[in-house]
């Protein structure tokens, strides 16, 4: 089954293992004047006769925000020495699908995907002032500066606190074969290394779609004084719920 989850205080090293696929950003660099993408449905499959219809209907205020260090990383390890005085900030952007599994079928398939929402973009940070010497660097002094470790000193990240937050539409509909399925609503960030990683979700399983009907789910995502609720539920009896 899908593993979705907050994923928070691990290393590079460790991020990279778990991130979600190996989906990098297109090279284009936001600009801050850049207004977000509306999302937009994927590609619809003709609807045969005999498929009933999911409906996923969100309530609360329908807003889901981002914070500028969604994941935890060490200010040392990412940013020169010349940046550490400012924020950090590894939240690059955000995006949120519905995605799909098929009871007695492998894998796992979107529904609807969202454009990816920039929040941050690059930009050349400004040469440091060098001044003169007053000697020459010992041998010891160059190799430990040459072991240096340094995420970047040509760029940096600026925040774009107008596209933090989206909010949902009050419904998405989709037709589906006859069939049980186990329904994702999950969101993912992009970090600085330019790879995706789940960031919150919530799933709910058995859910029957019958011929010419419609099966009903029911979900909340909201964000209120800085806390998000992302839940999805089943409004009867039969099937199961739960989040990760």
């Amino acid at each position: 089954m899908w593993a979705v989850g907050i994923a928070c205080g691990v290393g590079l090293g460790v991020l990279e293992a778990q991130v979600s696929g190996a989906e990098k950003p297109t090279p284009e660099v936001s600009s801050p004047l850049a207004a977000p993408p509306a999302p937009q449905a994927a590609e619809k499959e003709p609807v045969s006769p005999d498929d009933g219809t999911l409906l996923v209907a969100l309530s609360g205020n329908r807003q889901f925000c981002v914070k500028m260090n969604e994941m935890e990383f060490s200010k040392e390890a990412l940013k020169p020495r010349e940046q550490r005085s400012g924020p950090l900030i590894t939240t690059m952007g955000y995006k949120y699908q519905i995605s799909m599994s098929r009871q007695g079928r492998s894998g796992v398939v979107k529904l609807f995907e969202s454009p990816t929402y920039r929040t941050a973009y690059m930009e050349k940070a400004k040469a440091p002032t060098e001044y003169p010497q007053p000697r020459l660097p010992t041998e010891k002094e160059m190799k430990q500066s040459a072991s240096q470790k340094r995420y970047t000193n040509k760029e940096k990240p600026h925040w774009l606190p107008k596209d933090t937050c989206t909010t949902l539409e009050p419904e998405y509909s989709f037709p589906l074969p006859q069939g049980r399925y186990d329904i994702y609503l999950g969101f993912d960030v992009l970090v600085l290394n330019g790879l995706w990683s789940p960031l919150q979700s919530d799933f709910v399983t058995n859910v029957v779609i019958e011929k010419g009907k419609v099966a009903r789910i029911v979900g909340t995502v909201d964000t209120t004084n800085g806390v998000r609720t992302v839940k999805l539920e089943i409004p009867r009896e039969q099937g199961s719920a739960g989040s990760r």
